[in-house]
């Protein structure tokens, strides 16, 4: 009985948020704190919650999405852009069906398109809509890439950094560029590669103490990825860890932090559309285009 009423309850919910999508950056201050093989893992831990996950994926080469999970990306978010494919038919699927699509190449000329353009990829995305539940955003380290507009055009932004100096320093970096010029004021920290959660807990009060004190921002705890060796052998063998090795302890972590961002408040409204977040980061793209680079 039990059972039934929690599939109810669920089927309820789903149906009231069905033209909802949570679109969520993740980035960090520098390369190699795990934040890709992070958003791998986060996406196919909520799809065997039965969210369908769209991931956009700004990286290109080795250290992108499909590399990490062994696919080959033929076309990209540039051929839709050039009415060459549509949105489906660029898109891979990963891991519990999650859907990939290459977008660093697209992502770089958003600023730049017409408005004919601009309204025919609003469309593409619209007609997403409906399936979509939630938008994972793979933004390039560092202040170098598109983050000012993928931030700009997300719900949420979260922040992965390690212990090494560098990575907190670089960190805090991003985060205050993006407070201090663009007036963003809340970032989830996520803790990756400590060794448990009173690690991780240090490394956050730490970066915390500090941005009070310097900034105008609220920063969230959001959870902690400790490193295990069954997440690099994941790795190797191109898995997510909660897939391949799901009783490890990177893998139980992994799953809390899913479960974490299905907590997190539901937008409604125009702000959880799907084609409003691509209106928004093109419009960001069009402000950065126009001089307000970071």
């Amino acid at each position: 009985m039990v059972d039934v009423l929690q599939d109810q309850a669920e089927g309820l919910r789903r149906l009231l948020e069905r033209d909802t999508v949570r679109v969520v950056t993740l980035t960090s201050g520098r390369a190699g704190v795990g934040k890709t093989n992070i958003l791998i893992n986060l996406a196919t831990a909520l799809a065997k919650r039965g969210r369908h996950v769209l991931v956009l994926d700004e990286q290109q080469g080795k250290g992108g999405v499909e590399t990490l999970l062994g696919l080959t990306a033929r076309y990209d978010l540039m051929h839709v852009i050039r009415r060459e494919k549509t949105l489906e038919e660029v898109m891979l699927r990963g891991p519990e069906g999650v859907d990939i699509v290459s977008a660093g190449n697209g992502l770089r000329v958003l600023g730049e398109l017409g408005q004919e353009d601009q309204d025919r990829l609003i469309k593409s995305f619209r007609q997403l809509s409906k399936t979509v539940d939630v938008v994972l955003v793979d933004a390039i380290a560092g202040v170098a890439s598109n983050v000012l507009p993928l931030s700009l055009a997300s719900q949420e932004i979260v922040i992965v950094v390690s212990q090494h100096p560098s990575s907190i320093k670089d960190a805090y970096a991003l985060i205050k560029v993006l407070n201090q010029n663009f007036a963003i004021h809340r970032f989830h920290i996520l803790a990756s590669k400590v060794k448990n959660e009173h690690e991780a807990r240090a490394l956050y009060d730490n970066m915390a103490e500090v941005a009070v004190r310097f900034l105008d921002v609220s920063l969230d705890f959001m959870g902690y990825v400790p490193f295990d060796e069954k997440l690099r052998q994941a790795a190797r063998i191109c898995r997510p860890v909660v897939e391949a090795f799901p009783l490890t302890e990177s893998a139980r972590a992994l799953r809390a932090l899913a479960e974490t961002m299905e907590q997190w408040p539901q937008p409604s409204g125009e702000d959880g559309r799907l084609e409003a977040f691509m209106q928004r980061l093109i419009q960001s793209s069009r402000m950065a285009a126009g001089g307000f680079r970071i």
